[in-house]
C-alpha cells in the first residue's frame, strides 16, 4: 500500500523486515521484486507522488564549475529522477568490469556475467525491450550506419541504444505497490538519519521527518540506501558525525564521484552514402538510434577509455541550420526544463545565439516543414504511449556534428563532502569537486583522432575535425549532470571499496546500497540500467537472505 506520512497517528517505531530509503527507479524495483513474500517491506520516499518544487532547497549544495548545481536532475518524489528522464537504456560492456592497467583504480569485484543476467529483467522494468544491443539482433533490415563504411575492427557501427517510454517508475508501477500485502511505500518521510545499534556493527533504525517535522524511526533487519549517487555518502557521513561516516574505514566514501563528460565535435561529412540518422524502431517495437563505437580490442591498444559517437543535430541556437523546426524549439527554449537548456547550444559555455530575427526568418520560410512536425510531435511525442525521445533534423549542408560521451579515471579527488550550511532538517549540504584529469582530455583526443583516421580510409565518409582546438574544446566538456556515481565504490575489500559485492556496506552487514553510488567504473552507457539491473540482483540476494 501507499501512505502518507501524515496519516500515521501513533509515536512508536514501525517495524518491518526491510526497510529501503528512496523511491526511484532502485528503490521502486526492489519493492516490486520483494512484493509477494513473507517478510514486511517500508519503502521511505521523502516527496510525495508528484514533484513538489519546495523540495528542491533540500538538494541545494554547491559544485566546481563546469558542474551544474546539485539541485538539477534530482526530484524528490515517488518515482524520483524517472519523471525526468530521457529513457536512454545502454548495457556496460564486458570491458567495464576488467582491471586495465592504464586505468587507475578500475575492475569490478564482479564479473560482467554476474550482472548481465538480470539485464533483460532491469529492460523490461524499464520497458526497453529485450537485452540486444546490435543492428543485426534488433532491427528487421540490418544496414549500415554509413552505407559502405567498414570499421575494420577497430570502429564498431552495428551497435544501438535502446530507449523508454520512458517510463515513470512512480506512475508505472504505483498501482502495484499500492496492492501489495507486505510492501508500504511511506510518503514525504525524509530519511535524515542512520542510528548504529550500540556496541555491534549493525543499523538498528533509520529516523525520518514527517510532512509536520515529526521525527519517527523505522526498525528493521535490513536497510537499502537506494538513493543516489550524491545522496548516498551524504546519509551515510550525517549518520555519523563524530567520525569519518558509516563505513568509511578507509576514507573512500564520497570520494571517486564520477560523471560522464560530453561534447560535440568535427563533423561528419558522408560522400553521398546513404546514412542512418533519425530514430528506428526495433522488431520488438522500442525506439533506438546507431552508435559508433571503438572495439574493446582498440580500446586496450590504444590505452583508451570506454565512449560512444553518435550522429548528432546542429546547433540550435545557430540559424545558419536552417530549419523552421529547429528555430522555432530555440525561440521556445525557456519551456524546456533548465538541465535541458544547455543541449540547444550544443553544451558550449558562452556559445552566442543567432539574433531572433533570423530564427523567425526561418520559421516563417518553413511553415510547411513546421506543420508537418507539428503533427508529427503531437502523436508521436504527446499522445504515443511509447514516446519518441526528442527531435532530430538533419543540417542542411548534409554534414553531421559528431557528439560523443565518454566514461572518466576514477579519481580521488573528485568527491562528495558536507559543508557547515545546513538545510531545514539539519543536514550538512553538500559540496560537490569534479573536473576531468588531463590523461582522459588526452585520451579523448586520441579516440576522436582513431575515429578521423579510420573514417578517412574510407570511401564512404570523412570525418572533419580541427586537430590544433581538439584538445582545447575536450577541456571544456561539461559533465553530464545527472550522471552520479562512484562515491560508494563497490570493492573486493575494504581498501578498495565502501560496499562488498553483494552491495553490503563493509563492517555493517545488514546495510546495503542499491544505487549507481556502488560503480567502481562509469563506462560510456547512462546508468539508469545498470542501477536497475543491480537492485534486482540485490533483491535476489535479499530474497534467499530473508529465506533463510
Amino acid at each position: 500500500m501507499i501512505i502518507n506520512s501524515a496519516e500515521l497517528t501513533e509515536d512508536g517505531p514501525l517495524d518491518a523486515a526491510v526497510c529501503i530509503v528512496g523511491a526511484g527507479a532502485a528503490g521502486i524495483t526492489l519493492a516490486c521484486e520483494l512484493d509477494g513474500q513473507h517478510a514486511k517491506v517500508i519503502l521511505l520516499e521523502s516527496g510525495g507522488l508528484t514533484t513538489d518544487a519546495a523540495l528542491v532547497d533540500d538538494y541545494r549544495g554547491s559544485a566546481t564549475p563546469p558542474h551544474p548545481s546539485p539541485t538539477e536532475f534530482r526530484r524528490a518524489a515517488f518515482g524520483g529522477t524517472t519523471s525526468l528522464w530521457g529513457g536512454r537504456c545502454v548495457a556496460f560492456d564486458p570491458i567495464d568490469f576488467e582491471r586495465r592497467d592504464y586505468i587507475a583504480h578500475s575492475g569490478w569485484p564482479i564479473a560482467y556475467d554476474e550482472l548481465a543476467r538480470h539485464y533483460p529483467l532491469a529492460l523490461r522494468y524499464c520497458d526497453a525491450g529485450k537485452f540486444d544491443f546490435t543492428v543485426r539482433g534488433s532491427l528487421a533490415r540490418a544496414t549500415p550506419t554509413i552505407a559502405g563504411f567498414d570499421g575494420g575492427g577497430v570502429v564498431l557501427d552495428d551497435c544501438i541504444e535502446r530507449y523508454s517510454l520512458p517510463t515513470d517508475f512512480g506512475k508505472r508501477y504505483r498501482q502495484r505497490i499500492e496492492h501489495s500485502t507486505n510492501v508500504t511505500a511511506l510518503l514525504n518521510a525524509r530519511c535524515i538519519r542512520l542510528l548504529k545499534r550500540g556496541g555491534e556493527d549493525r543499523i538498528e533504525a533509520v529516523e525520518y521527518v514527517g510532512l509536520a517535522g515529526r521525527r519517527r524511526q523505522v526498525r528493521a533487519a535490513v536497510f537499502v540506501l537506494a538513493a543516489g549517487g550524491i545522496e548516498v555518502p551524504r546519509l551515510l557521513m550525517e549518520s555519523d558525525r563524530e567520525g569519518a561516516g558509516l563505513g568509511n574505514r578507509n576514507d573512500l566514501l564520497g570520494r571517486f564521484y564520477g560523471c560522464h563528460f560530453e561534447n560535440i565535435l568535427g563533423r561528419v561529412v558522408p560522400n553521398g552514402a546513404a546514412v542512418a540518422f533519425d530514430f528506428e524502431k526495433t522488431t520488438d517495437g522500442v525506439y533506438c538510434r546507431r552508435q559508433l563505437r571503438l572495439s574493446a580490442p582498440a580500446q586496450r591498444e590504444h590505452r583508451l577509455l570506454n565512449a560512444a559517437f553518435r550522429l548528432h543535430f546542429p546547433n540550435y541556437s545557430d540559424a545558419t541550420h536552417g530549419s523552421s523546426v529547429m528555430s522555432m524549439i530555440y525561440l521556445a527554449k525557456s519551456s524546456l526544463a533548465p538541465e535541458y537548456r544547455a543541449i540547444l547550444q550544443h553544451s558550449v559555455p558562452g556559445a552566442t545565439s543567432s539574433p531572433a530575427l533570423s530564427h523567425l526568418r526561418n520559421v516563417v520560410t518553413g511553415l510547411p516543414q513546421l506543420l508537418k512536425f507539428s503533427v508529427d510531435w503531437l502523436f508521436r511525442m504527446r499522445l504515443a504511449q511509447r514516446k519518441l525521445p526528442y527531435t532530430l533534423v538533419p543540417n542542411a549542408d548534409g554534414s553531421y556534428p559528431l557528439e560523443f560521451n565518454c566514461e572518466q579515471t576514477p579519481l580521488e579527488s573528485n568527491r562528495i563532502t558536507l559543508g557547515d550550511e545546513v538545510d531545514r532538517h539539519g543536514l550538512r549540504r553538500v559540496r560537490i569537486a569534479w573536473r576531468v584529469c588531463e590523461a582522459d582530455r588526452e585520451g579523448a583526443r586520441r579516440a576522436f583522432l582513431l575515429l578521423r583516421d579510420v573514417m578517412n580510409r574510407s570511401a564512404a565518409c570523412r570525418l572533419e575535425i580541427d586537430e590544433d582546438t581538439v584538445q582545447e574544446r575536450i577541456s571544456r566538456s561539461p559533465p553530464l549532470g545527472g550522471h552520479h556515481m562512484g562515491t560508494a565504490r563497490m570493492g573486493a575489500t575494504t581498501r578498495e571499496g565502501v560496499v562488498d559485492a553483494n552491495c553490503a556496506v563493509f563492517d555493517l552487514p545488514n546495510l546495503f546500497v542499491a544505487s549507481s553510488a556502488v560503480f567502481p567504473t562509469t563506462s560510456y552507457a547512462n546508468p539508469t540500467l545498470t542501477i536497475v539491473a543491480l537492485s534486482a540482483r540485490l533483491a535476489a540476494h535479499l530474497k534467499a537472505s530473508l529465506g533463510q
